[in-house]
């Protein structure tokens, strides 16, 4: 494999990374790090000094969401803190940025760390499939975390020289890897792939940026940077608007690049179109549920059908350039393998009823950031199939019964004086119609499909659920194969929608 540095160093494109143009919108700073990789500092004249060979380092390989999407308006009206007087991001909208990272070159007990910051979805190297690598913390990164680590990269490349003899003998005794490698320390080499949002990623910064954790400061000083580069408004909010020196040279680094037209995404291969629409929902026979007022709408992506198998090829030594995914996907998927799966993620937007929206974010299995009740009610259909006998002229009484609920609480909603908003909250039917915006990965998605297409499940929930399941097959088509040769999930019988609304 090329060194990336060397290349970033002449402005060429990492060649382990297969870049695709799209149109979607630009961040420039986290274009940057996509293409170029990232820095461990600056120098002095405002130029990026990166790892060399062996260190440990931080690729970001896709994202999702930029920071002009949760930036509050001009007066600060949004997040406005009258205590501390400058605003604050929530968690739900720091939420919606998404950053997908491949780490390399981590000696174990500094990818251990960060394997136990919640919400972080990680895969890491295996040595049960391919040999592990004979190679422990540079000594530029032990002086990184300790200064002058010369002596300790001798004492531990010698202790971990006679360990690995130890290891192979062990091998050759007909003992498993799993038990073998336990001989060998904790300073080897490992990498993984991770995914985390950026609320993750600041709470780890602010967890494990101090002296006390030496074995994490390459990592976090890298991630300061990803947040630098990548988020320069939001990080100047959380560092107060105060910055060092070091930081300066980063802002005056990424203000002196111009951003360019074209924008990059890794291994994509779907249809741009396809998050161009709104995915109206259906009913069983084909035609809308409620006209175009229940619908869906892909919003971005982070990572494709090719992430679940580089995550888990790198332990083969198998990553893109490999001629076919579906034999490991396929291997994964066949023995319940989780965390793969939760490296790709998709955002979305939504207008459904608020009983549907209910039984959706019940399990816990999507994130989301936003939601608001709109000025619409969803009349439902009574459908014979619902286990009651029908009495007659109960549709038409079902309909003016939700109606006159829905027109009560406007009512009730326009005669309280103060706290108007909160009111409309507790008066709505939850037949009414609300927008929300939320996120998901294919794991959590494959999940709640499997509950919410049960025949037990409420009808309009069903039929969600089959659209979601129709943008998954398009979203990522080879895992979603895999999904159904495995029986993992049952073949989408609903028919395709008659009108789609652009």
């Amino acid at each position: 494999m090329e060194n990336i540095f060397e290349k970033a160093k002449t402005g060429a494109r990492p060649s382990f990374t297969d870049f695709r143009e799209t149109n979607r919108s630009c961040s420039l700073g986290l274009e940057f790090l996509l293409k170029n990789g990232t820095p461990k500092g600056i120098s002095a004249d405002g130029k990026p000094l990166y790892p060399v060979a062996d260190d440990l380092s931080v690729f970001l390989i896709d994202y999702a969401g930029k920071e002009e999407d949760i930036l509050p308006a001009k007066d600060g009206s949004k997040w406005l803190d009258k205590q501390l007087n400058h605003v604050i991001p929530r968690c739900s909208d720091l939420d919606r940025l998404v950053l997908l990272f491949h780490c390399k070159n981590f000696p174990i007990a500094s990818a251990v760390p960060c394997m136990l910051n919640g919400g972080a979805g990680m895969n890491e190297f295996s040595g049960r499939y391919a040999e592990l690598p004979e190679a422990v913390a540079s000594q530029t990164t032990l002086s990184d975390m300790f200064g002058n680590a010369a002596q300790l990269h001798g004492v531990l490349s010698d202790f971990y020289s006679e360990r690995y003899k130890d290891y192979r003998e062990l091998l050759g005794a007909g003992i498993s890897r799993e038990l073998s490698r336990g001989v060998l320390p904790a300073g080897q080499y490992t990498e993984f792939f991770t995914r985390l949002t950026l609320f993750n990623l600041i709470k780890f910064i602010q967890f494990y940026d101090d002296d006390e954790n030496p074995l994490m400061k390459p990592v976090i000083n890298q991630m300061k940077i990803i947040f630098q580069l990548g988020f320069p408004k939001l990080y100047s909010l959380f560092k107060n608007g105060t910055l060092d020196a070091q930081e300066k040279l980063f802002a005056d680094f990424l203000n002196s690049k111009q951003p360019g037209n074209l924008t990059y995404r890794r291994n994509s291969e779907k249809l741009e179109k396809e998050w161009q629409k709104k995915h109206i929902i259906i009913n069983e026979d084909g035609t809308p549920l409620d006209g175009d007022k229940c619908w869906i709408k892909v919003k971005e992506y982070s990572g494709t059908d090719q992430t679940p198998h580089d995550a888990v090829g790198m332990s083969m030594g198998n990553l893109s350039s490999a001629k076919s995914i579906e034999p490991l996907v396929d291997l994964l998927i066949s023995l319940g393998h989780c965390s793969p799966f939760e490296l790709t993620t998709l955002f979305f937007e939504s207008q459904i009823p608020f009983f549907v929206f209910r039984h959706i974010i019940r399990h816990r299995t999507m994130g989301i950031y936003d939601w608001k009740f709109i000025d619409d009610v969803y009349v439902p259909r009574v459908r014979e199939n619902q286990g009651h006998q029908l009495a007659a002229g109960a549709q038409d009484k079902l309909a003016r019964y939700t109606k006159a609920a829905y027109d009560k609480a406007q009512e009730q909603r326009a005669a309280v004086k103060g706290n108007e908003e909160e009111t409309r909250y507790l008066l709505a039917p939850v037949n009414q119609y609300v927008q929300f915006a939320g996120r998901i990965d294919i794991h959590n998605l494959v999940h709640i499909l499997n509950l919410r297409k049960h025949s037990a499940a409420q009808y309009e929930t069903r039929m969600m659920a089959h659209t979601l399941q129709r943008i998954f097959s398009n979203w990522t088509p080879k895992i979603y194969d895999a999904f159904l040769a495995n029986k993992k999930l049952d073949e989408l019988q609903q028919p395709e929608a008659k009108k789609q609304v652009a």
